[in-house]
This record gives C-alpha cells, sequence and structure tokens, in this order.
C-alpha cells in the first residue's frame, strides 16, 4: 500500500470514528486484504476492529464492499452472538444506530476485538477437534435461523465458478499460466460444477455459512477455537466450511475431523463427493482472487501447475483426493 493511500486511509478512519460513541485513544493499521483494518483503543482499554472495504485485490467481485452485504454480514453475527455460546466479534452501531458508516466513497464497520492465540495453522489434534466443533455450532445456528427479507450475503454458485474459470483461462492465453495447466483445471472445475448442480438443498445441508475457515480466522482463547473476520460469510453447502478449512488439513487428518463435526452436526451420506467438488471449486474462487495481488506471478503459477498434477489432475479423471496423495502445498 502506498503511503498515500495509508495516510487517506488514517483519514477516512477518524472520520469513521467521530460517528460513534467512543473515547478513542489510538488507531493503529493493522492489515489490507478484503479491507483495510484499524485496531482502535478507547480510553477505558476496550478494544475494536475498524475496518474500511477496499479491496486489495481488483480482482476480488465488488459485491463484497456493498453497504446492503455488509450490514447483512453483522445482522449474522449479532444473531450467533445472540444464539451460540461462541465467543465472536460484536458488532457496533453508529450514533444513527446503523452497523455500516459511509465516509466520502467508502463503507466502514466496527466490532468489538476478540483477543486469543492465532495460528498460521493447526498444530495438534486438540485444535482441529474443537475447530470442528465450532464449525458445527456455527452451522446448527445458521439451520434454525431465518434471515430478515432484507438480508443480502453471495452465493457460492456456478456463476461464481465460471467466472474464476474465465479469469484462469485469460490469464492462460496472456502466457502468466501455463495452458496445459488451466486446461486441467477447467475440467475438473466443470465437473465439480455439475456435480453441485445436481445437490438438493434443505436447511440441514444449505445455509449461512462463514465462507473462510482458516487458522488465520480463528482464534484459540483457553484452548477452544472461536472464529473471526465473517467478511467472506454467505450462502452455500454447509460443507464448504469443511471444504476451505481442509486446504490447511493434510489428507490423513480429515477423516478425523469430519467424524468430530459429524458429532455435532448431521452429514449427508455421500459428504466425500460433496467435499471434493466444493474443494476444487473454492479453490478455483482462490486462485481467481489471487491473480492481482501483489507478488502472485512469484507464486501462482506454481501453485497451479502442482494443483494440476494433485487434486484437479485426479479429479479431473474420475479419481478421489481427499483422503490420500500429496495436497497443493507440498
Amino acid at each position: 500500500m502506498t503511503i498515500v493511500h495509508r495516510a487517506e486511509n488514517a483519514i477516512i478512519a477518524r472520520h469513521a470514528l467521530a460517528q460513534y460513541d467512543l473515547d478513542v485513544v489510538s488507531a493503529a493499521p493493522i492489515a489490507q486484504s478484503g479491507a483495510a483494518v484499524f485496531k482502535i483503543e478507547d480510553a477505558q482499554g476496550n478494544l475494536y476492529s475498524l475496518r474500511l472495504h477496499e479491496s486489495s485485490s481488483s480482482t476480488l467481485e465488488k459485491m463484497w464492499t456493498s453497504p446492503d452485504m455488509l450490514n447483512s454480514e453483522l445482522v449474522w453475527l449479532d444473531a450467533l452472538n445472540r444464539d451460540t455460546s461462541l465467543i465472536l466479534p460484536e458488532p457496533k452501531r453508529n450514533r444513527e444506530g446503523a452497523y455500516v458508516t459511509q465516509v466520502d466513497h467508502r463503507y466502514c464497520t466496527l466490532l468489538s476485538w476478540v483477543d486469543g492465540e492465532q495460528k498460521p495453522y493447526f498444530t495438534n489434534q486438540h485444535e482441529l477437534k474443537s475447530a470442528a466443533e465450532m464449525t458445527a455450532a456455527l452451522h446448527r445456528q445458521a439451520s434454525n435461523w431465518q434471515p430478515p427479507s432484507s438480508f443480502a450475503r453471495p452465493t457460492i454458485n456456478r456463476a461464481r465458478i465460471q467466472s474464476a474459470l474465465d479469469l484462469l483461462k485469460e490469464q492462460s492465453r496472456e502466457g502468466f499460466l501455463d495452458a496445459s495447466h488451466v486446461q486441467i483445471l477447467e475440467t475438473a472445475g466443470e465437473r465439480a460444477m455439475s456435480l453441485l448442480d445436481a445437490l438438493p438443498k434443505d436447511r440441514m445441508t444449505w445455509g449461512m455459512l462463514h465462507g473462510d475457515l482458516v487458522p488465520p480466522n480463528i482464534v484459540f482463547i483457553d484452548g477452544a477455537a472461536h472464529p473471526i473476520d465473517f467478511g467472506a460469510c454467505g450462502f452455500g453447502f454447509y460443507l464448504t466450511d469443511l471444504a476451505i478449512s481442509f486446504f490447511y488439513i493434510h489428507p490423513h487428518g480429515r477423516q478425523r475431523y469430519i467424524d468430530w463435526y459429524g458429532e455435532r452436526f448431521p452429514l449427508p451420506n455421500d459428504y466425500e463427493a460433496r467435499l471434493e467438488g466444493l474443494f476444487i471449486a473454492l479453490r478455483l474462487i482462490v486462485m481467481r482472487n489471487a491473480i492481482a495481488l501483489p507478488g502472485a506471478n512469484e507464486w501462482l503459477p506454481n501453485d497451479v501447475r502442482k494443483s494440476a498434477s494433485r487434486e484437479f489432475g485426479r479429479y479431473a479423471n474420475g479419481e478421489t483426493f481427499l483422503f490420500t496423495g500429496a495436497p497443493f502445498w507440498e
């Protein structure tokens, strides 16, 4: 991020905070991804997360920063705080009673800070078990919750997967990605879309989900897992959250994770096929969003190459991969 952009963000943050009943003593920038994030402390020592919603990736869909989408994220987060025993960020309203605060062309949101231990990856079986149980708790709430009529969050569907494939093919035509690797990704993606199109949806398989349950978005408090960063939440098959977590779990550890989850929330009989299709679909979306990130040309072609020869290659050939073989990151 440029010095000018950082200075602009600091000004926007100051104007946004002025619209809340807070006696702010510090506002420190800490991150930039789907939003520029500031860690806020007030005079009583309370901590907050102020998000200035503007993605660092030009390929991330614009819908993620619309005020209706942002408001709906916090509506669900408020319901989760009421309905579960999880320790979660609490959305804060401004002086107008709104969750979303506008400053010039930017939309901002404020959440309480959840203080716990964050890890770049899962380090032991206890963490995996707690994360699986946490995921099941989210899905239990979602399966019993009725969103309000004004609620608007994205859906993981064919259009988003196809958009990812289209952009990857464009990058191969421009020579950024190897065309033979992208062809394998396309074959696997088409198979995944066909599977997901045919799956039935009911309240025990489809609803609101976190959408990005990876270790950096989980905090451990007294050894228990709790989710943060609901910026990618939306509608989809509940198993989507497991498929995303599996980006960080070795194939040999995934069945136990599924079993722990299944003890708290019911699994469909064909969960392996569903998880594999979702894994492929979500990896494509992640690749799409990564294309415009700084430094992507240094690592993305190799990521695509390994993916094509491992999970995507096996899936394209009608083989299973969820519990065996080398994962794309090795």
